[in-house]
């Protein structure tokens, strides 16, 4: 990727023009459907954020607009580049423009009015609030107003419950629909369960549920560390779909448990470490009903996007069922958060159970 760097922001589209106009008779199409805003900490985590922009647009081209905050001491500066993205392989025609932003200090104030000019009409405006929206920050507002859509990531948070309540203020606050990359990372294995518990028999069997036992990746890497929040989500949507309430959460080095239903259900996340799957990722979920049902859905060491599920009684198994998941890529939970509409309500139920969790720690 090479950036042309400007001695103005007000030269942001003046050289747009000219970088276009040097790719006259190349077949390049200029290509938006979406305006897509970044703001992040230029920190370790900014270049993974750029490169979730890269398979962004591979799907969606779009204007991305990337702010990156320096928080040096004593740094106060505002500085703009551009660039020109192909969309996909070489001899595809398409590319989208982007435009950096580094800034520092009090020149961050400066943010909503450099970036209003170079929105495009007409288009949906997407912002990946890649910070952590408890935190006050005077720029998330102006930014909020802004646009249509406000994806958060729980991943920058140390703090969940803190995290749920603030997402939930900032939507009643914009009234735009919100989204988090967590709950899309953990899409596949919603959409797993809504299907394996449809028929009225099988969810019988759900609500009758005594224990289950949810296995995650913990492995860490310098992007991601808070390797729980996909599981007590994932654990907080069931609990909210079955209506159960909530009596106590535990949580040790090893594990965390939630009690619910005044200590009939019990739900636990185990820890382990996989170098194959990405952090956080869930990689089994056992579940053992009050009548002695057992269901076993887990990840095949051979091929992990494939889910084996295994239902057994006392008396008998019957014959395993599987599932394939799409392969996780980098970047694919946000193309997930841009082509989903409005806001999940089970999201915003699962927000509210969150915010109930005051004992929840993620370090």
């Amino acid at each position: 990727m090479t950036f042309k760097t400007l001695s103005s922001p007000a030269q942001i589209e003046v050289e747009l023009t000219r970088i276009w106009e040097t790719l006259d008779g190349t077949n390049k199409m200029r290509a938006s459907l979406f305006n897509l805003i970044f703001y992040v900490h230029n920190n370790h985590r900014a270049e993974y954020y750029r490169s979730i922009a890269l398979k962004a647009i591979q799907k969606f081209p779009s204007r991305i607009i990337f702010i990156a905050v320096d928080q040096t001491p004593g740094a106060d500066f505002l500085k703009s580049s551009v660039s020109v993205l192909p969309v996909g392989p070489a001899e595809n025609d398409a590319a989208c423009d982007f435009i950096q932003i580094d800034v520092a200090g009090l020149q961050q104030m400066r943010i909503p009015f450099v970036v209003l000019p170079h929105i495009v009409p007409d288009l949906p405006v997407y912002l990946v609030w890649a910070e952590d929206p408890a935190e006050n920050n005077p720029l998330a507002y102006p930014l909020e107003k802004l646009c249509s859509r406000l994806i958060f990531d729980s991943e920058s948070t140390t703090n969940l419950p803190g995290f749920a309540k603030a997402v939930l203020r900032h939507q009643a606050v914009t009234h735009a629909d919100i989204a988090d990359l967590n709950w899309a990372r953990m899409e596949s294995w919603r959409d797993l369960f809504s299907t394996c518990f449809y028929t009225d028999d099988r969810l019988s069997l759900l609500k009758k549920t005594k224990t289950i036992k949810i296995q995650y990746n913990g492995r860490e890497t310098p992007f991601f560390c808070h390797t729980k929040i996909q599981s007590i989500y994932f654990q907080a949507w069931l609990a909210c779909q079955l209506e159960w309430k909530m009596d106590n959460l535990a949580s040790n080095s090893d594990s965390l448990s939630f009690s619910y239903e005044k200590g009939a259900v019990q739900i636990t996340l185990v820890p382990t470490l996989n170098e194959k799957l990405a952090p956080g990722t869930i990689i089994s979920v056992d579940l053992m009903t009050s009548e002695g049902h057992h269901f076993a859905f887990s990840r095949d060491p051979q091929f992990p996007p494939q889910i084996n599920l295994i239902l057994c009684t006392e008396d008998k198994c019957e014959i395993p069922a599987q599932f394939v998941f799409a392969k996780a890529e980098s970047g694919q939970s946000l193309v997930k958060e841009i082509y989903h509409k409005r806001t999940s309500e089970h999201y915003l139920k699962v927000l509210g159970a969150v915010t109930k969790m005051d004992a929840l720690t993620l370090c």
